[in-house]
């Protein structure tokens, strides 16, 4: 794929890298025109058996090079009770010997647990015990990885307070190790439009002074399964809507230290030249908003503070917490029901959103072999 010498402003626009031919196509003229100044890379996913194409290594290769190499784990389940997490940070050891990125960052959330190897993104809430994991998880991560590390907010929530709660538990986290916050705005707007709180109330306790990435992408509307109100979907499989592209242009000049705004798009969603169409040219209206933002003056990226790497203890209730949620879902038990069964004040469970999960535990759930 040719690549040409990229046009850089004060804060780069980047793609999230895909491996599937449709994105290939999609994304070549781009790369030619050199509007592209940053690529973020979802490392773990070419973990798998199948080798990632030419053309693709071919760019991570080159913006390696240029020091504007982004990874974006998706399977280390930050706050995860269970997993296979000492193998993931050994494949992160070679990852990086091979490749160096600017900066790595996880999901804050768990996937997996129980009798399921892994799941979508779940949300846990502000308590002790899930402090305590995270800290020492996002310590491995950091070690492991010897760049700044950081964690993204997530679109799926379950309740108003998990809402809420979750831009106190980014900062958190991030103070244990300095790190970097990547605030994805679409999984924010979700996060507004399912629980009715408006997004200013979300990032009032979120580290804006942290970020320095931003996600934009799009999704589609749903409807409550219980209420039929109106609810939104991160399914990063459409163009990003208006409301998107509006908090971008008013949250991001909040955001001192902001380097670098990223689309995401699956790569199975441009399968056909008229989606291709679509996407160059959506991207090319954000790169033009990214372009006219106001000048940041980060401060210097720092490497990892080091911190209690000794073994810790997983909380007994996490265990059991984290477990019976996904068992819970993917057998479809209603929220007063797993409510009841989670025996956890701190962890309500709104019922839309209880149906959002299942339905995405159903989907992306694998259990052990």
């Amino acid at each position: 794929m040719v690549v040409s010498p990229v046009r850089t402003g004060m804060i780069r626009f980047g793609l999230s890298l895909m491996p599937e031919p449709g994105f290939a196509t999609a994304a070549e003229p781009l790369f030619s025109e050199g509007i592209v100044s940053a690529v973020e890379w979802s490392f773990d996913m070419g973990w798998g058996s199948d080798p990632t194409p030419a053309w693709l290594d071919e760019l991570l290769d080159f913006y390696c090079e240029q020091g504007w190499l982004l990874g974006h784990g998706v399977s280390y389940s930050l706050l995860g009770a269970a997993g296979r997490h000492e193998a993931w940070l050994d494949r992160l050891r070679e990852e990086v010997e091979r490749r160096r990125y600017r900066w790595i960052t996880e999901h804050i959330g768990f996937v997996g647990a129980g009798r399921f190897s892994f799941s979508a993104p779940l949300p846990m809430p502000v308590a002790d015990d899930v402090i305590q994991l995270g800290t020492a998880r996002l310590g491995s991560l950091a070690a492991a990885a010897g760049v700044p590390v950081g964690v993204e907010n997530l679109a799926t929530c379950l309740s108003i307070r998990d809402a809420h709660d979750q831009g106190r538990l980014v900062s958190e986290l991030l103070t244990a190790v300095d790190g970097i916050a990547l605030l994805d705005l679409h999984n924010l707007w979700c996060q507004s439009v399912n629980t009715g709180v408006a997004v200013q109330d979300l990032l009032d306790a979120f580290p804006l002074d942290r970020v320095r990435e931003i996600h934009v992408a799009g999704g589609r509307p749903d409807v409550g399964a219980h209420s039929g109100r109106t609810l939104r979907r991160d399914t990063h499989d459409a163009l990003v809507p208006d409301e998107v592209v509006y908090l971008l242009t008013s949250i991001a000049p909040r955001c001192p230290n902001l380097e670098v705004v990223i689309y995401e798009r699956l790569g199975t969603s441009l399968d056909s030249t008229e989606a291709q169409d679509l996407y160059r040219q959506d991207v090319s209206r954000l790169a033009a908003v990214v372009a006219a933002l106001p000048a940041t003056a980060p401060s210097p990226l720092t490497t990892p503070q080091t911190v209690d790497l000794s073994p810790i203890e997983i909380p007994a209730q996490l265990q059991r917490t984290q477990a019976e949620l996904l068992e819970g879902f993917y057998t479809g038990v209603d929220a007063p029901t797993l409510q009841q069964r989670l025996d956890r004040d701190d962890y309500p469970l709104d019922p839309d959103l209880t149906a959002v999960a299942t339905e995405l535990t159903r989907t992306w759930g694998r259990l052990r072999a």
